[in-house]
């Protein structure tokens, strides 16, 4: 197999790729990543001894681990930029409607394919699920690299409002208990989308300073400190 897609850069910066992939990859373990009757769970995912700049996925059906199949992803692509983790998600999930066929055996013999190609290929026209997006919204409030209630803002719960909204339920040092955060899960066009920067960085000084302005009229007993729409960020 081709070592030609492995990219160049530091090894730690890599490294660090590998494990926010990883982390977003749990949630798959138990409920699927791809397929309604050939369903694909995550197996194992994890930092290829023999090739850099790689991710490796193994996919089963959650029964038989002899079932199982390794796909190698790329994290950086070959012009030079960082892929983010929730394309390299939804473009995994898209190459395993057809997916490559194992040429190789990884080095506890699980049947290997380079889907590297194949993710590249995908990234150009990558579609988003609810559960993305969802994913993706909670991360504005808790990012990942923010450890465990050293951050502004402490989300306690979330709940889909409908297809396109969700409320999250957040704490901050100067409110008086949770209050609810309504967020878009759509963009402008209508699209699924699973990010939205100018507001996870415009979030520590809307809150608590500008949330009258975007008061909500909804009453919410998990959010007595009141309810705020966001949706029009």
């Amino acid at each position: 197999m081709t070592d030609a897609l492995s990219p160049d850069g530091d090894e730690e910066g890599l490294a660090d790729l590998h494990r926010i992939l990883m982390r977003q990859l749990l949630r798959f373990t138990s409920a699927p990543l791809s397929g309604t009757t050939d369903v694909r769970l995550v197996r194992g995912v994890l930092l290829p001894p023999e090739r850099r700049g790689i991710t490796r996925v193994v996919l089963w059906d959650g029964r038989r681990p002899e079932g199982s199949v390794a796909y190698d992803v790329p994290l950086i692509h070959p012009r030079g930029d960082n892929i983010p983790w929730t394309h390299l998600v939804a473009a995994l999930r898209q190459v395993l409607v057809h997916p490559p066929v194992p040429d190789d055996t990884d080095p506890v013999g699980i049947p290997l394919a380079d889907a590297r190609r194949h993710i590249l290929d995908a990234l150009d026209q990558v579609t988003f699920e609810l559960g993305d997006a969802l994913h993706a919204s909670v991360l504005m409030v808790h990012p990942q690299d923010v450890p465990d209630g050293s951050g502004h803002l402490r989300l306690d719960g979330f709940l889909l409002q409908d297809d396109a909204t969700a409320r999250l339920y957040v704490t901050a040092p100067d409110t008086a208990g949770p209050f609810g955060l309504d967020v878009s899960l759509h963009d402008l066009n209508g699209q699924v989308r699973v990010g939205n920067t100018a507001l996870m960085a415009a979030l520590p000084s809307l809150v608590p300073d500008e949330l009258d302005v975007n008061r909500s009229p909804a009453v919410d007993p998990y959010a007595p400190a009141g309810v705020y729409d966001f949706t029009h960020w």
